[in-house]
């Protein structure tokens, strides 16, 4: 599989208006494609703001590792896996910058495939993995276990009072 080192930043159309329409399209079609990033929700998996994420739209998240090994299984947000009936996904924010205090986690209306390379705000490729190392299924069998957590734990806030 080739994926380019360095984007040429003149040569990629940004396609404004169709948002939804045009994902769904892609995926109905099975094609593949590179699309800009918005926000750093995602900078901890290293997506950064501003920079690039190709989309295989043929290809589905893998179970979720619990574990990062760099080029995490990505939409526009993490895949954690299924609770219940519903497909789970989350933020990946770079907490090491201080920015943000904690991840957050959110049933997904839709999944439309998996990202397989990231490019910086530059155009300089920063991670890659290989399409076919994705599965070709979205399972719905539940991956996520839990249950009732207990009673909740104080803790004390720098400077103020507990919570």
């Amino acid at each position: 599989m080739y994926v380019q080192k360095t984007l040429d930043l003149e040569r990629i159309r940004h396609v404004e208006g169709h948002g939804l329409a045009l994902l769904q399209d892609l995926s109905s079609r099975g094609a593949r494609g590179i699309f800009p990033v918005r926000g750093d929700c995602m900078e901890g998996a290293g997506i950064p703001d501003g920079g690039f994420v190709a989309v295989d739209f043929r290809r589905w998240p893998a179970p979720p590792r619990y574990r990062s090994k760099g080029g995490d299984e990505l939409m526009v947000k993490e895949y954690l896996g299924v609770w219940g009936t519903r497909h789970q996904v989350g933020t990946r924010f770079d907490l090491r910058k201080g920015e943000h205090s904690m991840n957050c986690g959110m049933g997904a209306e839709q999944i439309f495939g998996a990202v397989f390379a990231a490019w910086d705000t530059h155009g300089k490729l920063l991670w890659e993995r290989d399409p076919g190392s994705f599965p070709d299924f979205l399972s719905s069998a539940p991956t996520i276990k839990g249950g009732n957590c207990g009673a909740p734990i104080g803790f004390r806030l720098k400077g103020g009072a507990p919570s």
